[in-house]
């Protein structure tokens, strides 16, 4: 950040008083602008014990698979956010969801958070940003072409705890990659 947000006054990088990382300080009114992590929302949906896989019609990582996630917006809290994106996604609204997996990225600043949902039937409506979608079990997901380190990890531990539990479980990883 070169220019203040607040007066437009030229900033420079310190550390600010009772702080211990380097932030763009105003040098005319000394706001501090802080930049914190992205929230990433998705939905792990299942249906009949399969998941719904959507390819991705945008960079980055345009034509892998994934589940419908996306950016949280201001003003809507985290399962909003992901229910948001299922719709926008694949068309798909999601009722009871119950989180299932944390996912930290700081590497890039990002905090992904999924949701597991039952679907009542595989009904879809591909949205803009997706070029394909399909149902899989564990032997069906294209482990190759997986978008995200961390749909792979959400994946294998939706397998691993299998969908009747997924609704009453939570994990917290942490990735480095």
């Amino acid at each position: 950040m070169i220019y203040c947000l607040v007066c437009g006054a030229k900033t420079r990088n310190i550390v600010p008083p009772m702080d211990n990382r380097v932030r763009a300080v105003c040098t005319q009114c000394d706001y501090i602008h802080y930049e914190n992590p992205k929230n990433i929302v998705g939905i792990i949906a299942s249906f009949n014990n399969r998941v719904l896989l959507c390819k991705r019609n945008t960079e980055p990582r345009k034509n892998y698979w994934t589940v419908p996630a996306g950016f949280m917006e201001n003003e809507e809290t985290l399962l909003e956010g992901a229910q948001r994106e299922a719709f926008e996604e694949v068309g798909i609204k999601p009722q009871t969801s119950n989180l299932f997996m944390a996912y930290s990225v700081p590497h890039i600043s990002q905090v992904h958070f999924y949701f597991h949902t039952k679907l009542k039937d595989d009904k879809t409506k591909i949205g803009e940003e997706i070029n394909d979608v399909m149902f899989a079990d564990y032997d069906e997901i294209p482990w190759n072409d997986l978008a995200f380190n961390s749909i792979r990890v959400l994946l294998k531990k939706f397998f691993e705890v299998g969908s009747d539990k997924a609704s009453s479980s939570f994990f917290n990883y942490s990735s480095h990659d």
